[in-house]
């Protein structure tokens, strides 16, 4: 019963039955180019919203960004008169879940509201409304929509606001899991069933990486909770990118290895910024000397006329054992965007890495004292400092990747 819904020029609601009684109403967001105002996607995302329909009670769970909130109110009125809707509840209270709230109590003032308290707060001073009904969740609550229909509470602070829960539809089997095991693009498809879960998988450790990264200790303890629960769901469903069906398993397995800041010892990660070539072509030629020893390198270059994305970067440098990070000094300092690139793959990805670092200067240097106190702030390995006066040569780069391949 697939339907669509046009919103805008880049933007359009999909609507299809999951299984009896539950149905996933999900935006496609092509327009969007940087998540977060902070995150470059060009391949898109999802916001996932779910209603559920018990026999005595209609449920929503969570909603949309809220420029697509009247294309969302319209698919919603396609399954359910929204003045039947009873409960609505808020697994997390981000705007791009939060944001047709009030347009949804502008229909119906009577749908009582399930949230954290902190989210209560959060959306009634975001939005300007008031929860009049509202019913603050707790760990284990179990919230009944008649006959068999059960609603199970689990809290999963920290992943990745304070706010989160996650819940389990009996005798459904669904874990609603918010944030977490979501991913970034927009799939042809609503469910992960035949598709390349290896190649989806680079959408969710971008995600990870990018928005989940900085609370990894909480992705262990909130996997660990889940297994509590195994044995009640077979599926997933998060509020961005596929429901999980067939690769629930997998998931959770890639969350415990990221969470755990596990890394692929044959895999490194390249980023540098150039200003004017040299440490281009050294940083280059680090990879290609790392490729030779069967590393799988991925290389990523700012420069005077491309750049690539720092989201790609941190998606890639969570998982790798090696990382290459070279920049020039500029006034006495890091070039300010590696500065920021290398802030980031501590606070996001840091796990120990080992990492050269590769930096030319033409006064005097700085880059690589800065560069190394910002890496091992967050425990990263700094095996060797290149920091030449000019052109950085092949011997030293040789030594450089030599020191940084010995475990």
């Amino acid at each position: 019963m697939l339907k669509t819904y046009p919103c805008g020029h880049d933007g359009e609601v999909l609507v299809d039955k999951l299984r009896d009684n539950l149905y996933v109403l999900r935006v496609n967001d092509k327009g969007i180019r940087f998540f977060e105002a902070l995150w470059e996607i060009p391949e898109g995302i999802t916001y996932n919203s779910y209603l559920v329909t018990g026999p005595e009670k209609t449920m929503l769970l969570d909603t949309v960004k809220a420029g697509f909130a009247d294309c969302f109110l319209e698919a919603l009125e396609s399954i359910t008169d929204i003045g039947s809707i009873s409960d609505l509840v808020v697994h997390h209270s981000e705007p791009d879940h939060s944001g047709a709230i009030p347009r949804l109590l502008e229909r119906n003032e009577k749908i009582a509201v399930h949230s954290h308290p902190v989210a209560r707060n959060i959306i009634e001073k975001t939005y300007g409304v008031k929860l009049n009904n509202y019913r603050p969740l707790r760990n284990g609550l179990r919230l009944e929509l008649g006959g068999d229909y059960v609603l199970e509470f689990i809290a999963t602070p920290w992943l990745h606001w304070p706010d989160t829960y996650m819940s389990i539809l009996e005798p459904l089997g669904v874990l609603f899991s918010g944030d977490v095991f979501g991913a970034y693009s927009v799939p042809s498809q609503l469910s992960d069933r035949g598709v390349d879960f290896e190649k989806y998988a680079w959408f969710m450790k971008k995600y990870f990486a990018t928005v989940i990264g900085s609370y990894r200790d909480w992705v262990v303890k909130g996997t660990d909770k889940l297994e509590d629960y195994r044995n009640l769901f077979n599926t997933v469903a998060p509020l961005h990118g596929l429901v999980l069906e067939e690769n629930v398993d997998r998931a959770i397995e890639l969350y415990r290895f990221w969470g755990e800041k596990h890394t692929i010892a044959t895999k490194a990660t390249v980023v540098y910024v150039s200003m004017y070539g040299g440490v281009e072509k050294a940083a280059r030629r680090a990879a290609e000397l790392l490729a030779s020893k069967g590393y799988r390198v991925s290389v990523y270059g700012f420069n005077d006329s491309e750049r690539a994305l720092v989201s790609d970067v941190l998606g890639d440098a969570i998982d790798s054992s090696l990382l290459v990070v070279g920049a020039p000094t500029y006034e006495a300092s890091v070039v300010p965007l590696m500065k920021y690139i290398a802030e980031l793959l501590c606070d996001k990805t840091g796990a120990g890495q080992r990492v050269v670092i590769l930096t030319s200067y033409g006064w005097g240097g700085a880059a690589g004292k800065r560069l190394e106190n910002i890496l091992k702030s967050c425990g990263m390995s700094v095996r060797y400092i290149v920091e030449k006066h000019g052109s950085i040569d092949e011997d030293e780069l040789v030594d450089a990747v030599e020191a940084l391949t010995i475990e």
